[in-house]
């Protein structure tokens, strides 16, 4: 039987209204609009030609917010939402969160917690910077979150990174997962590029020829031969790069070792302009006192195809006769010592 046209009429309405978000969703939307704020504004400050290592996203009203909101909220997903939140706009705002506020969000979110869709990056950042921590937990969300996309995209770091530390067993594993279940994605794809890139830098192999002219001195360039004989670190970075500005100590502490060895360590900067190394180098804890050169282009380089640089930091210890004999991870943190130490001596 047909329904009268005014049992219609007032259907409709019910029929087309959309469904009502969640609290949790609408934390965790509030928090991508204000990404997109943050984002228009870095665009804004980097169009006046600054360095982006110097813009913080201003989010002390949104993280007064959701302490307040985290203060009295008691139910368990919304909760989670907010500290997924919180740890965002700390990100945003290039803040590091405290360890108890770690401890708090690993306690009270699961690794397969809907909110960390939010942002995968926060869990692979945690993992990079607080690997005591949150590697485990990482692992958990990698193999067991409900969001393929989430999964896909900490796979695909969890292979470079096992790539970079020489773990064969593991960035096979983590390759063949995303050549199947993630088949024809970017990350799938991108993971390809890497491996190929890679292979133009094994170990073993002889170096890229490369012709650089030395930052602040248009009359010298240098070339492999002008470290012949010499045990040569190239060190691919950028003032820009969290995870480059991090070796920097480790970097200053191999130099002041092994400067007096036939030794050599040559910078090269990704930097977007070469006016934003200076005030870095000029700061008292970032001197840098070696041999530095400007990578005008950067990833776009010849330089960068010749020696697959995909991402950095990218580190490679060249022998005497040019040969590349370490990379990844046995040039970072406290591995550059003892792996310089292999070849040079105590």
């Amino acid at each position: 039987m047909a329904l009268p046209l005014l049992s219609l009429m007032m259907l409709v309405p019910a029929l087309q209204a959309p469904a009502p978000v969640s609290e949790a969703q609408a934390v965790l939307d509030a928090a991508k609009a204000k990404q997109k704020a943050v984002g228009e504004a870095r665009a804004t400050f980097m169009r006046t030609g600054a360095n982006s290592r110097d813009f913080r996203g201003d989010c002390a009203k949104e993280l007064a917010a959701l302490d307040a909101r985290l203060a009295s909220e008691q139910r368990p997903e919304v909760r989670q939402a907010l500290l997924v939140s919180r740890l965002f706009h700390l990100q945003l705002a290039k803040q590091e969160p405290t360890e108890a506020f770690q401890a708090l969000v690993r306690r009270e979110v699961p690794p397969v917690a809907p909110a960390w869709t939010l942002d995968p990056g926060l869990l692979t950042d945690r993992a990079e910077f607080a690997p005591e921590g949150w590697t485990a937990y990482v692992a958990a969300a990698r193999t067991g979150h409900p969001d393929a996309a989430l999964r896909r995209k900490l796979v695909f770091e969890h292979f470079w990174e096992r790539l970079d530390a020489k773990d064969e067993a593991a960035w096979k594993a983590a390759c063949v997962q995303l050549q199947g279940e993630f088949a024809g994605s970017r990350e799938a794809k991108t993971a390809l590029v890497i491996l190929e890139g890679e292979r133009k830098t094994g170990l073993g192999r002889p170096a890229p020829a490369f012709s650089l002219q030395a930052l602040g001195d248009p009359q010298t360039t240098y070339t492999l031969t002008s470290f012949k004989g010499r045990y040569l670190l190239l060190d691919f970075w950028a003032t820009w790069c969290p995870s480059c500005r991090a070796e920097i100590p480790a970097l200053h502490a191999a130099w002041a070792k092994f400067k007096g060895k036939p030794f050599d360590l040559l910078s090269l900067s990704f930097d977007r302009r070469v006016e934003h190394i200076a005030p870095y180098r000029a700061q008292a804890a970032t001197p840098m006192p070696w041999k530095h050169a400007f990578v005008e282009g950067g990833f776009q380089n010849p330089i960068s195809e010749a020696y697959g640089v995909k991402g950095i930091p990218k580190a490679l210890l060249l022998g005497p006769d040019g040969t590349i004999v370490a990379s990844g991870a046995q040039l970072r943190g406290v591995n550059l010592e003892k792996t310089l130490a292999k070849f040079l001596g105590e």
